[in-house]
């Protein structure tokens, strides 16, 4: 956990600092911690390369989503960021913020696998190891949250000897500090992270075989993966692991299609080229498990979509279609390959349809509304993407996408107000006062819409205001 696993020394015990499964924080609030989080959640956007996928979005938001339901968290409101990046990272901040690098899916070969890591990080919010090792320096605990933030901005982005470098810097804001991975906090997470894995039905056993796996591929590597930085694997801990599930029944745990669709899909995509991305995939097609065949027969058609070669992979897609009829991942990607290849009518009349019976899907109607704009019907796509924004407030990619159509349909107060937000959550608060500086005199005939967008001005000086401050 990337957060947290950088900690400083034990404060003497004089400080009365809470126990272990002590969730409460005397220095940091939830709300304060909300509050940094969101602030750097932010400058992480800005400042590192994230994946606006809406069918990898979607996915990965339910499994969290359904895990956190199963977790010992309070506050369940969560922010998921994907990093594009084949390296193995997840992290977690401050504010229920998730980061997942594109390499989990590459090195977890099962959604348990992927879950027992994604359960740790969750583990860490629920305890509130954060704050508690804030609080447990007791100077400056909310410099130290935000100095150690930015040092996970930096290592998220791959950029791990300057994240270490940062964390160095901060050891100097502590008396005697030392920067060491915090055992006691990583067994604390293993151990919630497993009580979650059985509450949702998933195998508890998933979180020692992913260590295990990785302590094997990684035991001769000289430059360790991000992830294993702050996750240092050893004997004792995979033990630890197995030992902890020592009272769960034996039990054996289906393939879950979806994931294996997912990783299919980040395979292709991280993949060095597309010849390489087909050459696996066909290599797939003869595996024996059936449910990794599906999987590589998908990949192959992603694989075709990426060298034009559009009727092969339509064929390939329309195959899995016909048994599996309800996965939109299939569907999204037949209507992806009618659109490239040109047939628009068809994208549409197929996005539409699976619209009619799942109203609101976050993927399809992206694609739809990407659609329409391939068409030249900006006006058609306008009330699909306000729709998004509307039940997605946070999300850059759908504000961004949002704009573009509102530039189409020459509402340019709406381009600016569209605008603003998405620079206000990929950090640049400048640009996001700019945008709605030029929105004020075009809407001074319309006291409802010139009131709220001075609100809006307001309330982001407020953000740049507590940005300064620090």
């Amino acid at each position: 956990m990337l957060t947290v696993a950088p900690v400083l020394q034990a404060a003497p015990k004089s400080h009365n600092l809470p126990k272990l499964g002590d969730r409460s924080s005397g220095i940091v609030s939830l709300e304060k911690e909300r509050e940094v989080g969101e602030e750097f959640l932010r400058s992480l956007r800005g400042q590192i390369k994230t994946v606006g996928d809406p069918v990898l979005k979607d996915y990965l938001e339910y499994l969290i989503y359904n895990l956190a339901r199963h977790s010992e968290l309070t506050d369940k409101r969560l922010e998921l960021v994907i990093v594009d990046s084949p390296q193995l990272n997840a992290f977690a901040a401050p504010g229920g913020i998730v980061g997942v690098n594109l390499g989990l899916f590459l090195y977890g070969h099962t959604e348990d696998e992927m879950s027992a890591i994604l359960a740790h990080e969750l583990a860490h919010l629920s305890q509130r190891h954060f704050a508690r090792q804030a609080e447990a320096a007791q100077k400056s605990a909310i410099t130290m949250m935000a100095g150690l933030l930015a040092s996970v901005i930096l290592i998220a982005a791959g950029g791990s000897e300057a994240g270490m470098a940062t964390m160095t810097t901060i050891q100097g804001l502590a008396q005697n500090a030392a920067l060491k991975y915090s055992r006691d906090r990583e067994a604390e997470a293993d151990r919630v992270g497993i009580l979650t894995l059985a509450n949702a039905d998933m195998d508890p056993r998933a979180m020692a075989y992913m260590f295990e796996r990785l302590h094997r591929a990684n035991r001769y590597n000289s430059r360790l993966p991000e992830f294993l930085l702050t996750h240092p694997v050893t004997n004792s801990r995979i033990s630890d692991s197995y030992n902890q599930t020592r009272g769960y029944p034996a039990e054996t745990f289906a393939l879950s299609l979806d994931y294996q669709l997912m990783r299919a899909r980040v395979q292709v995509r991280t993949a060095e080229n597309a010849i390489r991305a087909k050459l696996q995939m066909r290599d797939g097609l003869n595996h024996g498990d059936p449910v990794r065949r599906v999987a590589a027969q998908y990949g192959l058609a992603l694989a075709l979509l990426r060298t034009t070669e559009f009727d092969e992979a339509l064929t390939h897609i329309q195959a899995l279609r016909e048994r599996f009829p309800d996965k939109i991942a299939l569907l999204h990607t037949e209507a992806e390959i009618r659109a490239r290849s040109g047939d628009l009518d068809g994208a549409e009349k197929l996005l539409q349809a699976a619209l009619d019976i799942n109203p609101g899907n976050h993927p399809l109607t992206m694609a739809l509304a990407e659609t329409k704009i391939q068409k030249g019907l900006p006006e058609a796509a306008d009330p699909l993407l306000r729709s998004q924004v509307e039940s997605r407030p946070t999300d850059a990619d759908v504000w961004y996408l949002y704009a573009e159509v509102l530039g189409l349909i020459d509402d340019t107060t709406g381009v600016h107000q569209a605008r603003a937000e998405y620079f206000v959550l990929t950090g640049n608060l400048d640009q996001a006062i700019k945008q709605l500086e030029f929105a004020i005199p075009m809407v001074r005939g319309n006291f409802h819409l010139n009131a709220k967008i001075k609100a809006r001005l307001q309330e982001i000086y407020g953000m740049k205001d507590k940005q300064r401050r620090g």
